[in-house]
């Protein structure tokens, strides 16, 4: 069944809610949906974060409201499993001991949501080797500049493919996302362009922007995360839909019971800060 509603909607709570401590409310209008439990987790090298909540109408103005009473469990392979425990200053379920992932681990995710059960499953590959992360400039037809942060390094899996979520960071707000697959690298090594802005758009005035726009002295952090395949297929399949701007499939999720989301099991790897100055990159060689 194609639905517009329900992909916008996980976009918007990724954006927000998912995985980083976003400060910057987006709004997005969507026509009515059926409510369905969404539940976004992670676990890491770092730590483990589950958020679950609803999906809303557009006509829902208040805050996102985060489901606390749900039951929360991560487990492995091995047969391990700890209950996670609901944190209301951050809204969400974390490790009451730390907990955090190790390459090569398959990890289960177990909740229970008003009575109804969901299940989901991730491999964590190991991590990317990043050697050099920089900004980068191009023409286009002459009479524009796009500007990009390229990262290049060597695959985690050298003999398999590899799967990706960029991320960047301003301050603690997402700015950019952007899956990648190693289908097109070559001997082991990657190299990835995720585009920041047009010329035309630094240091524009907010309001008058598409999107909040890069500026000079800007600060961005990568987090770069080797995600397994299935995790992949769902940012790359909300990516698509962002796209698309009509009426789409939801996203392709791994979690089986009827929610929508995405339970993932990342390596991360965080390569250097960037600080944007645009004179001083229009003067390097591209």
């Amino acid at each position: 069944m194609q639905r517009s509603a329900l992909p916008l909607l996980i976009l918007t709570i990724l954006m927000l809610t998912g995985f980083v401590s976003c400060k910057h409310e987006i709004t997005v209008d969507y026509p009515s949906a059926d409510t369905q439990v969404v539940i976004d987790g992670q676990i890491s090298n770092e730590n483990v974060i589950v958020r679950i909540s609803h999906t809303r109408p557009m006509s829902d103005s208040t805050k996102n409201h985060f489901i606390d009473n749900a039951a929360v469990w991560i487990g492995d392979e091995e047969g391990t499993e700890e209950q996670l425990c609901y944190d209301a200053k951050q809204q969400c379920y974390l490790s009451p001991t730390g907990m955090a992932g190790t390459s090569g681990h398959t990890y289960y995710l177990r909740a229970i949501v008003e009575g109804q059960h969901y299940e989901a499953q991730a491999t964590m590959p190991p991590p990317a080797i990043v050697d050099t992360i920089f900004f980068r400039w191009t023409d286009v037809l002459h009479h524009a500049r796009i500007f990009f942060v390229c990262v290049k390094g060597q695959e985690p899996l050298p003999d398999e493919r590899n799967y990706f979520l960029c991320r960047l960071l301003r301050g603690e707000e997402l700015f950019v996302w952007n899956p990648r697959s190693g289908r097109s690298n070559k001997n082991g090594r990657f190299e990835y362009d995720i585009l920041c802005a047009t010329e035309s758009d630094v240091g524009k005035d907010f309001e008058n922007a598409d999107k909040e726009p890069l500026a000079d002295g800007d600060t961005l952090h990568m987090e770069l995360l080797s995600i397994d395949r299935d995790s992949w297929q769902y940012f790359h399949s909300l990516q698509s839909l962002v796209s698309a701007g009509g009426v789409v499939t939801n996203p392709i999720t791994n979690i089986r019971g009827g929610a929508l989301g995405v339970f993932v099991a990342a390596n991360i790897t965080r390569p250097d800060t960037l600080v944007f100055d645009k004179e001083t990159l229009l003067q390097t060689k591209q």
